[in-house]
């Protein structure tokens, strides 16, 4: 059986985000997921620590090549995925028998569940895949549940470690999409960015929090401008992505981590020096193509401040919550044939599909979010912080919060969080 300290280790963690990105290269996920999915299980069956299988999962969710948003061509291995995981979860609480405590938020999404529900009663229709929905939902109720009592209270240094080594995949995975395409110039002005597990709105998301994860590791290595180079290198990609919405929330967020950054950093001087090397690296590359940043900077320019559409889709949700305010008008409230979108801003969408109670769940789980952070800062809380600060920011005006990758992350990134408030709790008491 391999050593945790392996499990824990870069090398590792590179590694499996490599085998990722060859999955996904050449559209091998039918075989990748079900294989991580059971190499899940078996981490899950002999080791304690629930963490451990955060970088399988992750790596999963960054790994589909190709997706088919119509409602009927939900790949198969999707559905059966959460039971093979559901099942490593089962077998990892009756073999290590963890103390079980709901958590913070485990009441907050126990009404998001009775939301959910209470939702089909103003539905148009009620069909597989709503009910499939339904039990998604289950499933992240039952997440956080198990991560909440698997994960040790040490682990946020591994977590964020496994965050900046996701955020180095998908900035690869942008990286190669541009290199694959007949002509770059065209792509960017089509803004046709798909890396088949999302498009351009949902990889500048985790871009976000990846990047800010990078930002972690420049703070405790300060002599050290790799990862001063690997954050630079992510934002140029985010750019890549031609996302106005997540530009601007990053926008936002780089002001956090910059004060993040120098606050309490005894070498100041020394890491100006690796960001102002970075910026120079930079500034040669945008001067070697800048066709190419002349044409990110037209498609960026050219209506930035316009809505795309956004405007008469709140005005929508509005009038879907009118209709129907205390229940909503159901998960599908947007679905045109087999087409089932979001209203691009975490609160209208609530709004529209959960109605008044949806909303008082997500409003209960703010709140509960900013009192456990709050609880005592360290470096690492405040870096995951602002890192769910950066995605819900890009969530007002895009899809974020009910993704399936944020949703896992957030709950993992939570559950971390509780248990190392929980043991600083404890470490006072003795």
């Amino acid at each position: 059986m391999i050593k945790q300290i392996y499990l824990e280790g870069l090398p590792f963690l590179a590694g499996l985000s490599f085998l990722t990105l060859i999955f996904w290269f050449f559209g091998l996920e039918t075989i990748g997921m079900p294989l991580y999915a059971l190499a899940a299980i078996l981490i899950l069956t002999f080791y304690k620590n629930g963490m451990l299988v955060v970088p399988f999962f992750l790596n999963m969710l960054f790994m589909i090549s190709q997706t088919e948003w119509s409602l009927d061509l939900i790949p198969t291995y999707l559905y059966l995925l959460p039971f093979l995981i559901i099942t490593g979860f089962v077998i990892h609480l009756i073999r290590f028998k963890p103390k079980l405590n709901k958590g913070k938020l485990f009441y907050p999404l126990l009404l998001m569940f009775i939301s959910m529900l209470l939702s089909m009663i103003n539905a148009e229709f009620i069909d597989s895949n709503y009910l499939f929905y339904l039990l998604i939902g289950l499933f992240y109720i039952f997440t956080y549940f198990f991560f909440k009592a698997s994960i040790s209270s040490d682990n946020l240094p591994f977590l964020i470690k496994t965050f900046a080594v996701s955020g180095v995949l998908i900035t690869l995975q942008v990286l190669i999409y541009y290199l694959r395409v007949d002509d770059i110039i065209v792509a960017l002005e089509s803004k046709n960015l798909d890396l088949g597990w999302g498009i351009s709105n949902f990889v500048a998301t985790y871009l976000i929090m990846f990047i800010a994860a990078m930002f972690y590791f420049i703070k405790i290595y300060k002599l050290h401008i790799i990862p001063v180079m690997l954050a630079a290198f992510e934002v140029v990609m985010l750019l890549f992505t031609l996302s106005r919405g997540g530009i601007v929330s990053f926008f936002f967020t780089f002001i956090l981590l910059m004060i993040y950054l120098f606050h309490n950093c005894e070498q100041k001087k020394q890491m100006a020096i690796n960001i102002v090397i970075a910026i120079i690296v930079l500034a040669v590359f945008v001067i070697v193509r800048i066709d190419i940043f002349t044409t990110i900077y037209n498609r960026l320019a050219d209506g930035f401040f316009v809505d795309n559409g956004r405007f008469e889709l709140w005005k929508e949700s509005w009038q879907k919550f009118i209709q129907h305010p205390l229940l909503g008008a159901g998960l599908f409230a947007r679905v045109e044939g087999n087409y089932f979108g979001f209203y691009h801003n975490t609160f209208m969408h609530t709004l529209a599909t959960l109605g008044i109670i949806g909303l008082a769940s997500v409003v209960w789980q703010i709140v509960e979010v900013i009192k456990m952070f709050i609880n005592r800062f360290t470096i690492e809380k405040t870096i995951l912080l602002i890192a769910l600060i950066g995605a819900n920011i890009h969530g007002m005006v895009d899809n974020v919060y009910y993704m399936p990758q944020f949703m896992i992350i957030f709950f993992i990134i939570i559950a971390g969080v509780e248990n190392y408030n929980l043991d600083l709790l404890e470490g006072e008491l003795r």
